[in-house]
């Protein structure tokens, strides 16, 4: 995959899981500024680019390296995830692109 594809799938990423969620709750809140969710969306958006990048872009010895690293930082306490309903109905109610015929 292309590199400006993979940023911009980095991007749709960072801001399809920091929208209407907790995060975002926090700012409208006031419990953070726009400064820090600015800095937040970034240093996200970066992560999931370079992740992306190894993933999709880099021989398997480079991403199994990098998974081998990050797997050092596993979050045993926390749940693990479920598919989010509001993204699976936000697709839902999407009409598929026709196809040329």
């Amino acid at each position: 995959m292309n590199d400006d594809t993979v940023k911009k799938l980095a991007l749709m990423i960072a801001a399809n899981c920091t929208r209407n969620s907790v995060m975002d709750d926090a700012l409208k809140a006031k419990a953070i500024t726009s400064e820090q969710m600015e800095a937040f969306n970034q240093q996200m958006s970066n992560r999931i680019y370079t992740f992306l990048t190894y993933l999709l872009n880099k021989p398997a010895e480079e991403y199994s390296v990098m998974i081998d690293e990050l797997s050092k930082n596993y979050p045993e306490a926390w749940a693990l995830p479920d598919l989010d309903q509001s993204l699976i109905q936000a697709v839902a109610k999407s009409t598929p692109p026709t196809l040329p015929h």
